[in-house]
């Protein structure tokens, strides 16, 4: 992420996927780390099927982690505007 944001235009990240346990989760966690503001729209991210309780933990944990909660905005898809 730092090398494609060279000059700092870049503040906000929209996190979506189908792997909410791995690329939501992990990703979002990045950019927080490395300042970005993130949004994380829960009807964007799917867990892989086989537990119920897959996003209901990343948006648990994205918002629930001393270091990068205050980064994270959860939201819904239709709630974002440009």
């Amino acid at each position: 992420m730092s090398t494609i944001n060279p000059v700092e235009q870049i503040t906000t990240v929209i996190t979506v996927g189908t792997a909410a346990h791995g690329a939501v989760l992990y990703t979002s966690s990045a950019a927080a780390l490395r300042g970005f503001n993130v949004i994380v729209p829960v009807d964007g991210m799917s867990g892989n099927g086989q537990n119920t309780y897959i996003e209901q933990y990343v948006a648990f944990n994205l918002t629930s982690a001393p270091v990068i909660s205050p980064k994270i905005t959860l939201t819904r898809i239709d709630m974002i505007k440009f």
